[in-house]
């Protein structure tokens, strides 16, 4: 959350403490990140589009979306996209504005973000969403049936590296809840079982640094 992570007992997301990974007198660090927006909302509110028009060849982008992704379409938050990563779409009446909206696959509009990335001659790696604290009998929540699986195909779809953030940090934390127990897991969250706390945000980031050592992409050069 841009210009929001201050507070050192607050919530933390991972883009905020990612350059503390990097070697930043080699390459500069940009955070977008918004709260509470979907793929939908972030495209609908011109937010990537300060992104594209502001690419250089030769960036790299991290895209995550996910947690917001869900729920209602055209009603209440109204930011919820069509689910799968097809190309589906459908025309809805928003309730609050009474005028019409194209809605696509949650899908869609990582593949556009993916390839007005690589349009800029930029380089894109897609992230599964982080985990949230939620365990049902030890095993950790995972995404692997809904967004993340979205968010893998459409990365091999468009061609964008994929982090299997999801995965990677889930692991680790239910790892910690099995040996350590859930109220440690907890540290790692604030406010609910959705955000970070600092050391959260710090965890996710190595995940991050983690799934780049794995893949052939260039940005993991620039690490520490």
């Amino acid at each position: 959350v841009k210009n929001a992570d201050k507070d050192e007992k607050g919530m933390w997301g991972w883009g905020s403490v990612i350059h503390e990974l990097f070697d930043t007198e080699r390459i500069s660090v940009e955070n977008h990140a918004k709260a509470g927006r979907s793929a939908r909302t972030y495209l609908d509110e011109g937010r990537w589009d300060k992104i594209y028009h502001a690419l250089q060849p030769g960036d790299f982008v991290l895209i995550q979306f996910g947690h917001n992704d869900a729920g209602d379409i055209n009603t209440g938050k109204a930011r919820a996209e069509l689910p799968g990563s097809g190309n589906e779409s459908k025309v809805f009446k928003m309730k609050k504005t009474g005028s019409y909206q194209v809605v696509y696959s949650f899908g869609w509009y990582l593949r556009k973000f993916i390839m007005d990335v690589k349009e800029k001659g930029a380089v894109p790696i897609v992230l599964s969403h982080t985990p949230r604290n939620k365990f049902d009998n030890g095993e950790i929540e995972r995404n692997t049936s809904s967004f993340g699986k979205w968010t893998r195909e459409a990365a091999e779809a468009a061609g964008a590296y994929f982090i299997d953030l999801n995965k990677i940090s889930g692991d680790k934390l239910q790892d910690m809840g099995y040996n350590q127990g859930l109220r440690v897991v907890g540290t790692y969250f604030n406010h609910d079982h959705t955000h970070t706390s600092l050391k959260g945000a710090r965890m996710n980031a190595r995940s991050i640094a983690d799934g780049l050592k794995a893949t052939d992409c260039p940005l993991k050069d620039f690490l520490k």
